[in-house]
């Protein structure tokens, strides 16, 4: 069963220019736009560290189990994407899940996520 962790602030639906996703070694920032109260657009972002694997797949190729995870990051458990992952022994590793409407589903194994 997954777990919510975390809910995206705003509807991805209404993203201007988002999400971002920007990849550095062992580390994945997720930046998303809002409009602010004075129309404008303003981005925030969240963090997942210790980052073991990435996966992008675009809306058109998500499986209904992936858009279930629409604007919430959902823990997947049992993950198969996490115990195919051969080099990830001695670290606490989870399978973090979020989907964005019309644009796809980001899943990351990861030791950690902060908003």
């Amino acid at each position: 069963m997954n777990e919510v962790i975390w809910r995206l602030p705003s509807l991805s639906q209404e993203f201007r220019d988002g999400p971002q996703i920007l990849i550095s070694p062992s580390r994945v920032t997720l930046r998303w736009d809002f409009e602010a109260e004075d129309g404008g657009y303003e981005w925030s972002s969240a963090e997942f560290t210790g980052v073991e694997a990435v996966v992008f797949t675009a809306y058109s190729s998500c499986t209904v189990d992936q858009i279930q995870a629409y604007d919430k990051l959902v823990k997947v458990d049992p993950s198969d994407f996490l115990e195919s992952l051969k080099g990830a022994t001695g670290k606490f590793l989870q399978h973090f899940r979020i989907y964005f409407d019309e644009n796809g589903c980001l899943d990351v194994v990861a030791e950690d996520f902060f908003p």
